[in-house]
């Protein structure tokens, strides 16, 4: 009798929410092979080509341009030692935050050039951040806090505190994926990303089934990236669909 007891009390918890379901495991929409000279390090999109970025020596810096696809277009030299690439939809132009902990907007492609935009001194050298879909914001995390600054004065807006990630950048600590509804933070060692609404209300989890670069951690064309680093060699870029 205490058996179906409690047999029907946890029928009863599923049924009505008490108990969590079973963490989503995701599988990549969109995967391929990319040779970054040095690290795998972030990825974006103008909404016909993607755009990723390398990272840990600024003498072997470089933007690579992709089909969506993956299909290699073409390799332009930037020479920075860039944390993540964004794309500004305000004004159609390419920014990357790099590890001087400065903002660069990026002139000419072809030419490698680029223009400083912002230094963010407070903020970490190893934060890999993300501009807002409509250009007027950029987010950087640090292990927890999210802070918001208004890209236009370069001033800070406001702070979310309390997100869940991982607690050292290398694993994902200083990374974070934005689009229209959302924001994403993740720990790398458990491939595990966390859902959050634009005001840090907690929405959900979903575990990647492949990927494990930290500062990877990218949003563009509708999917969520994250890198399987090559390490100076030839690494991998997962795109998820994540609803």
């Amino acid at each position: 009798m205490k058996v179906n007891k409690w047999v029907n009390i946890i029928l009863c918890l599923f049924a009505f929410g008490g108990i969590a379901r079973a963490q989503q495991v995701l599988s990549p929409s969109v995967v391929f092979k990319e040779d970054p000279r040095s690290h795998n390090m972030h990825i974006t999109s103008d909404g016909k080509f993607l755009y990723t970025c390398n990272g840990g020596r600024a003498e072997l810096g470089q933007v690579n341009k992709l089909k969506r696809d993956g299909t290699l277009v073409a390799v332009f030299p930037v020479k920075l030692d860039m944390r993540s690439i964004m794309y500004n939809t305000s004004d159609k132009k390419l920014y990357v935050y790099t590890y001087n902990k400065k903002l660069y907007r990026i002139d000419d492609l072809t030419q490698g050039t680029y223009t400083e935009v912002w230094s963010f001194p407070e903020r970490s050298e190893q934060a890999a951040p993300a501009i807002s879909s409509n250009g007027k914001l950029i987010c950087f995390m640090e292990f927890g806090d999210v802070f918001i600054y208004n890209l236009k004065s370069g001033k800070p807006e406001t702070t979310l505190h309390g997100l869940k990630c991982a607690d050292n950048a290398a694993d994902g600590g200083t990374a974070i994926a934005m689009d229209k509804k959302h924001l994403y933070t993740w720990d790398a060692r458990e491939q595990v990303v966390y859902v959050y609404d634009l005001k840090g209300k907690f929405e959900k989890s979903v575990k990647l089934n492949q990927g494990f670069y930290g500062f990877s951690l990218s949003w563009a064309n509708g999917l969520l990236w994250v890198s399987a680093d090559g390490n100076y060699e030839t690494g991998t870029w997962y795109g998820y669909e994540v609803k």
